[in-house]
């Protein structure tokens, strides 16, 4: 069988994430000269798993030879989801590596898949790739190299000195005569009979074909490929197959034996979408079923942007989207039946909601109150309109469910409330909460106009907010967050904050005693007529169990990786609430939003 590339799209920031097969000239094979890491020592492995996202590993290669020819780190860690967790499971962590001196300084995601052998005892051992090209060292002889995890909802991982080899490859390539061949991004590939076999693709173009012989007088059957999903990432595949031929294709999760996904059969096209429901390697095989020939097998992933969040939102309350009155967009498909919002209201409020949904499909919006499993509300369609309105007898978190009972594609949600709080209006509360500002906040993003952004490839900026005396009680604590965010420096409008949450109150260490840590996508709510468009708003509920008896609390917020946005804070951009009996007002502020 052969396959060939007709197209790849070209991945930015210097690293090309490979599995290539070229043969590699051996001119250079370079172990680290220092190797630390502060991760828990466990039979010689350095484990990476804890919640603050501190623990690291890192190597320093010195002495490796000048030369043309690009850099391959040969990656070796160890993955569980947790202390003696399961097998099978990806490594996924931020890669950061530097030229010292050099002002070279590059942060890339990087997951490398489970390869454990099925007789492996314990299967928590993965492998992969990682090519540094040589324009970008340079001369240098020096190489840094540092490994962490990217959240706590990632896998723990594991790395020692041995973990990276350097490699230097030479443009030599070998083709086995006895072997048929596939090509890869001019790379040469064995054949891929089996899931053990299956090759790591990207997004792309290619030509396959099946009903042939292989080795030992065979006849190609199957072909194996695996991708590498996010949770919440669609993908669509598309099968061309020849004139007489059946060939069928079928999609794998990580872990599984069982198929899933719906395919579609048109003329002599299959089509197959499934929206990810767990991050890892996900398998595709294409089985022929009759006939034989060359087929054309197309791949496409995309990220869902939910609510302008650039990902899905939770299919259960837990991961729901804040968000304020406004219309937003979002999408649901036959894996994908429920997308979950939350929204602040005050007793006395009205709520209206309107859904648009695709022509055929039927989706319809359900509201949840406090604490509550019972829908509010009375629903009227019209077409493909479907609206609910509801007073508003309670004051807190009120939750939004967009179901889908029938076909798929695009819908459009919107909020309005009646008597909701500007951005400059002091509300009186009759309700029962009292807002609180920060007592300290430093920053050491760069300061315009009042706002500091962090906008650092080297994802160092920070910013910090620390709230005193806050009374106690048993009633959640909920975070009012404002944000700037823009893709680059004077950039654009509309853009959503993504940043990583860490809250705690002190006891023990330099952040608290008992702390989380967590992703956040803000919505961008700037109204069309903000010259700026800046403005990002959402809200944080923080389970009062976590934080019994506390009344000091930490908030940091940081950049997760250099391809996000920038995002801009000050003291004012948190406001914490808690639900107490009083009358009290509180005043929502909103600084002027500013061009960088």
């Amino acid at each position: 069988m052969k396959i060939n590339k007709i197209f790849l799209p070209i991945i930015i920031l210097f690293i090309l994430m490979t599995a290539t097969l070229v043969v590699f000239s051996a001119s250079s094979l370079n172990i680290p000269k220092d190797f630390n890491s502060n991760g828990d020592l466990i039979k010689g492995w350095y484990w990476l798993r804890d919640n603050s996202l501190q623990n690291y590993a890192q190597w320093t290669f010195e002495n490796f030879p000048p030369g043309n020819n690009d850099l391959t780190l040969d990656i070796t860690a160890l993955a569980t989801d947790r202390p003696n967790g399961r097998r099978g499971l990806p490594a996924e962590f931020l890669l950061i590596y530097e030229v010292p001196g050099g002002n070279v300084f590059v942060t890339q995601k990087v997951t490398l898949p489970n390869v454990s052998q099925p007789n492996d005892s314990v299967g928590y051992t993965c492998n992969g790739q990682i090519t540094i090209p040589r324009l970008v060292l340079q001369e240098a002889s020096v190489l840094f190299v540092r490994t962490e995890r990217i959240s706590s909802d990632t896998n723990h991982l594991a790395f020692n000195k041995k973990s990276i080899k350097i490699i230097e490859t030479a443009e030599v390539e070998t083709y086995p005569p006895s072997q048929e061949t596939q090509f890869y991004q001019d790379s040469q590939l064995p054949d891929t009979n089996n899931q053990n076999e299956a090759f790591l693709i990207q997004p792309g173009i290619y030509h396959g074909s099946l009903g042939g012989q292989i080795a030992g007088g065979q006849t190609d059957k199957e072909d194996w490929y695996s991708l590498n999903l996010q949770e919440g990432q669609i993908i669509n595949l598309q099968l061309t197959q020849p004139s007489g031929g059946s060939f069928i294709i079928y999609l794998r999760k990580p872990g599984s034996t069982s198929t899933v996904g719906y395919t579609i059969s048109q003329d002599n096209i299959r089509t197959l979408q499934h929206v990810a429901n767990i991050s890892g390697i996900w398998f595709i095989k294409i089985r022929r079923s009759s006939g034989e020939g060359n087929y054309q097998l197309s791949v496409d992933i995309q990220n869902q942007n939910d609510a302008g969040s650039n990902h899905d939102a939770g299919n259960t309350s837990d991961g729901a989207i804040a968000l304020f009155p406004g219309t937003f967009n979002g999408f649901l498909n036959r894996a994908d039946k429920d997308d979950w919002y939350k929204i602040y209201l005050q007793e006395g409020q009205t709520i209206n909601l309107r859904l648009a949904h695709p022509s055929g499909a039927t989706f319809s919006p359900f509201l949840y109150r406090p604490n509550s499993t019972y829908s509010e509300g009375i629903v009227h369609t019209q077409d493909d309109i479907k609206t609910l309105q509801h007073n508003i007898e309670i004051t807190g978190i009120w939750h939004i469910k967009i179901h889908r009972s029938s076909g798929e594609g695009d819908y459009q949600l919107s909020i309005n409330i009646s008597d909701y709080p500007s951005g400059q209006t002091e509300q009186s509360q009759s309700v029962s909460s009292e807002g609180f500002t920060a007592n300290k906040f430093r920053s050491n993003g760069s300061l315009i106009q009042g706002w500091y952004w962090l906008r650092d490839s080297a994802l160092q900026h920070y910013a910090e907010w620390t709230f005193e005396n806050i009374p106690p009680g048993n009633n959640d604590l909920t975070l009012d967050i404002t944000s700037l965010a823009t893709n680059q420096a004077g950039g654009g409008s509309g853009f959503p904050a993504r940043f990583r949450f860490i809250f705690g109150f002190p006891g023990s260490g330099s952040m608290g005693g008992v702390f989380q840590t967590t992703e956040i996508t803000l919505p961008n709510v700037s109204p069309s007529n903000d010259p700026v468009g800046y403005t990002c708003h959402g809200l944080i509920t923080i389970p009062r169990d976590f934080i019994a008896g506390a009344t000091t609390f930490f908030f940091r917020v940081e950049r997760i990786s250099p391809q996000d946005n920038h995002i801009a804070f000050n003291q004012e951009s948190i406001t914490l609430f808690i639900e107490e009996q009083t009358t009290d007002s509180y005043e929502i502020k909103s600084s002027g939003t500013k061009k960088q």
